[in-house]
């Protein structure tokens, strides 16, 4: 892959750990900041949302701007803004802190996916998504329990120094490992946006939609279905996730390189078949109940296994149609990751009212099926339309600053 990869992944970190730490260290927020904890909680909720809004119009406002210089700039702006925080008396300056934090990530994450999208060779991009995916996957595992961890002991404002510190890792990487970037081609704005009307992109972005929110709703709602499978209680939740956060790590990994080998739509057929496997067993454990934990681990890696590999090859996917609008897709693709996330919650909270836990996994079962009707259709229908656009090769216009067209790492 090349070194440049290693700043990328490590920023994908961190701004999945700080865009988590928040629900880790949320009590001691809420009592350090004098707000109750449903008010420090909004603080995740406009982090979301100023990054979902932030991520397309982005894309489109720096669509000629030296890529190297945006990402230097914006994880500058991610290491400020969580050391104000860290700094921060009042609510409102820590509030602050979040807009311009997601400012950054909303900027920066779709221009790593893209650069590792389209900067290494045919047949490696999948698995270079895929190391990047792992990043975010290694944020939940790692970054976010180490920050908690290290707000728990030394109180919040030492998780957001945590934060920055790992931001001042990606940032020196930066500097020192990324090769010349292009910038964009000199396309109009109708000519740069127009893949984005096709069949391929739309129903790819609607695709990773759904992924996410049917992950985001098992996620958010893991503790009353494994009750009612198993009844399992906090420690075991706890062991659940630690399993099902290794496994997807490297399920993301598994899925870009399986995109390479065997295309994306038969690594995306093939993690939605061992996904709605699992989903109808988990829905079977749910009706009878008294499931032993153990069975309920094995369970839990294997929907994470099938998850990961939705993703990159999902990604793959988008940035074959995309053409010269990479930058903007995977601008996209973040809001729908974010938007399906917020979808998924309040669907899972419904479902569980209204039908009970066992309605949840058969409902995401339902989700990935029309995943893959979805993306069969567009498959089918490029022969007749518009056949999907291999993903761009670097742009030969270069700003003053990066003149160097990046060579095969």
């Amino acid at each position: 892959m090349g070194p440049w990869l290693i700043p990328l992944v490590l920023a994908m970190f961190a701004f999945g750990t700080g865009d988590f730490i928040v629900a880790g260290i949320l009590r001691e927020l809420a009592d350090g900041l004098a707000v109750s904890e449903a008010v420090a909680g909004q603080l995740v909720t406009v982090y979301s949302v100023v990054y979902a809004v932030t991520a397309p119009v982005a894309a489109v406002v720096t669509a000629r701007w030296s890529r190297r210089g945006l990402m230097v700039g914006g994880m500058s702006l991610f290491v400020a803004s969580n050391a104000v925080a860290a700094l921060s008396t009042s609510y409102s300056l820590l509030m602050g802190t979040r807009v311009t934090s997601a400012v950054a990530a909303a900027v920066i994450t779709p221009l790593c996916f893209s650069v590792a999208g389209t900067l290494p060779p045919e047949g490696t991009r999948g698995k270079a998504l895929g190391f990047v995916g792992g990043g975010l996957m290694l944020a939940m595992v790692l970054g976010v329990p180490l920050g908690t961890l290290v707000g728990g002991q030394y109180g919040w404002p030492a998780a957001f120094w945590f934060v920055a510190g790992a931001g001042v890792l990606v940032l020196a990487g930066m500097i020192t490992l990324l090769p010349p970037l292009p910038v964009g081609a000199q396309l109009g704005l109708r000519a740069r946006l127009a893949p984005l009307a096709s069949g391929g992109v739309v129903r790819g972005l609607a695709s990773m939609l759904i992924v996410s929110a049917g992950g985001m709703m098992m996620l958010t709602y893991i503790a009353p279905v494994m009750f009612a499978a198993g009844e399992v209680t906090t420690d075991g939740i706890a062991v659940l996730f630690l399993a099902a956060g290794i496994a997807g790590a490297a399920a993301t990994v598994i899925g870009g390189a399986g995109a390479d080998r065997f295309g994306p739509l038969r690594m995306i057929v093939t993690g939605a078949v061992v996904l709605v496997v699992s989903m109808l067993t988990l829905a079977l454990m749910v009706g009878r109940g008294g499931t032993p934990l153990i069975l309920l681990v094995v369970l839990a890696v294997v929907w994470s296994l099938a998850i990961g590999t939705l993703n990159p090859p999902l990604q793959v996917w988008l940035l074959r149609w995309a053409g010269p609008a990479a930058n903007e897709v995977m601008a996209l693709n973040s809001s729908a990751i974010y938007l399906g996330t917020s979808i998924g919650g309040v669907l899972g909270g419904v479902l569980l009212t209204q039908w009970g836990p066992q309605s949840l996994p058969l409902v995401a079962a339902a989700e990935v099926l029309l995943v893959v009707v979805l993306l069969a259709a567009a498959r089918g229908s490029a022969s007749t339309t518009t056949a999907p656009v291999a993903a761009s090769p670097p742009e030969s216009t270069s700003d003053t600053s990066e003149s160097a067209a990046p060579g095969t790492p």
